[in-house]
């Protein structure tokens, strides 16, 4: 009886992406490959496409084919036997909506992240009562609160993860929308201010003033991997879509653009937060 594959995530897409590039430096068609190691194309292709998993010893055949050895070698190998090693986000808190450890799953994969959020501070960035009294406010019971809490918490260790840069593109109206009070709200803003300062982080505020721009329909994260394609969260009521195919991402990385040219720089936005403090106070 075969034991069935895993389904493929982040960790395939970039290994198969490698494996492709290599294939390509050692000028080889997908039809030469497949033909010398015995294999259908379509298999060859949906490795290199991180649309099936890949074992070491299929790794292994292609780098001797593409005559790739030493450190190298060892490297991509490593990273085959690592495909399905599973996150927290996987096995350490049953209960946890699937959307959620997806997310996490892709953060912790990703090199580049740019959060835009019209109304709310973005997750990464947020407070434990801050994310608590929205919570709260949206309905979440308090039990799956805490819960995603904990997920929360966890996922905002990766701004501290070597090899990640992170832009946080804030509204100005979600910088004065008071979720849980004052207190909360002072908490928050001293906590952005804070975070603002370590070296993979940039907060930028896009002011009230600013021109019409298409992040005003809603908020989305652009996560970008080293060696696969990237891929947008979009957070709905209760759930989220991720997309990663070219048409779907494209739109997303365009608004970026054009948020990022309303946006203030780092400096001005943090006068911003600065004066928001004390009108706080």
């Amino acid at each position: 009886m075969l034991v069935p594959r895993k389904k493929p995530g982040v960790r395939a897409r970039g290994l198969g992406a490698e494996l492709a590039a290599l294939r390509e430096a050692a000028g080889l068609t997908v039809t030469a490959v497949a033909a010398k190691l015995d294999w259908s194309k379509s298999t060859l292709s949906r490795l290199e496409n991180g649309l099936r998993n890949i074992v070491p010893e299929e790794v292994s055949a292609l780098l001797a084919l593409y005559e790739v050895t030493g450190v190298e070698r060892d490297r991509l190998i490593g990273m085959s036997r690592n495909l399905g090693e599973p996150g927290w986000w996987a096995v350490g808190l049953p209960g946890l909506p699937s959307e959620s450890a997806t997310l996490a799953s892709y953060e912790a994969e990703a090199s580049r992240m740019v959060s835009w959020e019209p109304m709310l501070i973005p997750g990464l960035l947020q407070t434990l009562e801050y994310s608590r009294s929205f919570m709260l406010a949206d309905g979440i019971t308090p039990s799956q609160a805490e819960l995603r809490l904990t997920a929360r918490l966890r996922r905002q260790q990766v701004l501290r993860r070597s090899g990640i840069e992170y832009v946080g593109l804030i509204s100005e109206a979600a910088l004065r929308a008071v979720v849980g009070g004052p207190e909360v709200m002072l908490e928050q803003l001293r906590h952005l201010r804070e975070v603002a300062k370590l070296k993979a982080v940039s907060v930028r505020v896009v002011p009230t003033r600013s021109c019409a721009h298409p992040g005003m329909v809603g908020g989305f994260q652009l996560m970008e991997f080293p060696s696969a394609r990237p891929v947008v969260h979009v957070e709905l009521a209760r759930t989220a879509v991720f997309l990663d195919e070219a048409p779907m991402t494209g739109p997303y990385r365009e608004a970026l653009e054009r948020i990022d040219s309303v946006a203030l720089n780092a400096r001005e936005s943090q006068h911003l937060m600065e004066d928001i403090v004390r009108e706080l106070r």
